[in-house]
């Protein structure tokens, strides 16, 4: 007979979990091609994982990694993040403790004793043990713990996307102050070529050989190169404060040096580059936890239409005397199977369960969503590869005709073939094509580190 009852019980427990209402989760089709279209430039013959490429590998400067480390451990984006992760965690545990048997115990002692006196006062001890749970024959508290579980996955994720963004702010930021540097160290460099040629200019004007309007014009130039340092050294004031916001301490920064083209090593592309890749990104992947949550939220809204039953039993013992509260005659036992069915709720079921619906349904567009614009965020970068890297290029080609004629500009004019302002041109044109040089090259940098993080790279040391 025990055994009869010990496998009823058994077979109750088991029953209860297994019936589930939740939809059977299918991955939505991703709304983008099959493949990204490359260039013939841009292709490799092998390439391995690149979520699985660590940040050190891929920043050839050691400068960069050192800051990195720094900021993921200073960081406070990442430090909230990881909060995040730990309540989703704590919240889960806390659901999920709903679907098993609570036990309880209590123990406490009673006072009485009539209002005027004529009555003597008297005590009585009780303790008792009860031991609840709730047969979640529908799946209610399953789903609303995988909804949880899910949710929780979702998090770990959402800590990983804002750990590769961090990766990514602190080496554009670093590689936005290199830039300051230099754009400031070419503007001094030709502030000072200019102010050679206004002394020239001068000497020229003493011996008869030019005229006043030469020296205003270099006067002029001078002043223009002073007031782009003087924009130039804000550039670098405002650097050095955004790469320290995204370290996370207030440091001294990295010094002053000469922008290396070599300070990554380039992404290296498969000749198919599948589009599936992107479905290994932090940010999808968090979406798609998010849509299995909003799954089980269903099941749990469907649930709410059945009974719910629960099972209550205790021991409990009474006595006036503390020596005899755990005596066999003190005690005593109970069961209590209860069983709530919904009748009227005013529609609040069938409307929490729309609801539920609706959420579902933004979670999947809420994924297609990402998934497009994880597609154009790596079809950009792919676009813009060979495209500055052309522009470099043909920007330096131009530049090596430039000095060539800028040297014959000078020539010319201190024969005088030819006016200041053919002087005054080639020099203007040869500043502006360096910074421009610079300014690619830190675009190349920032769309390489853009092509890193958008293919899933930068979780990994």
């Amino acid at each position: 007979m025990f055994k009869l009852k010990l496998l009823s019980i058994s077979t109750i427990f088991i029953l209860a979990g297994c019936v589930s209402l939740a939809p059977e989760y299918q991955r939505p089709a991703a709304p983008v091609p099959q493949q990204f279209s490359l260039s013939r430039n841009s292709l490799e013959p092998a390439v391995t994982g690149y979520q699985d490429t660590g940040w050190r590998n891929f920043f050839a400067d050691p400068e960069v990694t050192r800051l990195i480390a720094e900021a993921l451990t200073n960081n406070r984006d990442l430090r909230m993040a990881a909060l995040k992760v730990e309540e989703a965690r704590a919240q889960y545990n806390v659901t999920d403790a709903d679907r098993y048997p609570q036990l309880n115990a209590s123990s406490g002692i009673t006072y009485s004793g009539g209002l005027k006196g004529d009555k003597p006062t008297t005590q009585e001890y009780d303790a008792g043990l009860t031991l609840s749970y709730e047969l979640d024959f529908f799946g209610k508290l399953k789903n609303m713990s995988e909804s949880d579980r899910q949710n929780y996955f979702a998090s770990e994720e959402a800590r990983r996307a804002v750990h590769i963004l961090l990766v990514s702010n602190v080496s554009q930021s670093y590689f936005s102050q290199q830039l300051a540097y230099e754009q400031l160290r070419i503007a001094r460099e030709t502030l000072k070529n200019y102010e050679q040629s206004y002394a020239f200019v001068e000497k020229q004007l003493v011996t008869g050989s030019t005229n006043v309007l030469a020296l205003e014009q270099a006067r002029g130039q001078i002043e223009s190169t002073r007031a782009e340092i003087a924009k130039r050294e804000g550039d670098l004031a405002q650097a050095n404060n955004a790469l320290q916001l995204v370290l996370g301490t207030y440091r001294a920064l990295p010094s002053e040096k000469r922008m290396e083209g070599n300070a990554i090593k380039p992404v290296k592309l498969p000749p198919n580059l599948s589009s599936q890749i992107l479905l290994q990104r932090p940010d999808i992947m968090e979406a798609e936890y998010q849509l299995k949550a909003a799954d089980a939220n269903i099941g749990a809204a469907r649930a709410a239409f059945f009974p719910s039953i629960t099972l209550t039993s205790g021991l409990s013992a009474s006595s006036t005397e503390l020596s005899s509260l755990f005596t066999p005659a003190s005690g005593m036992w109970n069961f209590i199977p209860k069983i709530d069915i919904p009748i009227f709720n005013a529609g609040r079921n069938k409307a929490n369960l729309k609801l539920a619906e609706i959420r579902q349904q933004q979670s999947v567009v809420n994924y297609e969503q990402k998934i497009q614009a994880a597609f154009k965020e790596v079809a950009d970068t792919l676009a813009l590869r060979d495209s500055i890297n052309q522009q470099l290029e043909a920007q330096q080609r131009y530049l090596d005709s430039l000095q060539i004629t800028l040297q014959r500009a000078r020539g010319l004019y201190s024969s005088g073939a030819v006016s200041y302002i053919e002087v005054l041109d080639a020099e203007r044109s040869l500043f502006t094509t360096q910074q421009a040089i610079l300014d690619l090259t830190y675009s190349r940098q920032v769309n390489e580190i853009n092509l890193f993080t958008a293919l899933g790279g930068g979780w990994v040391e």
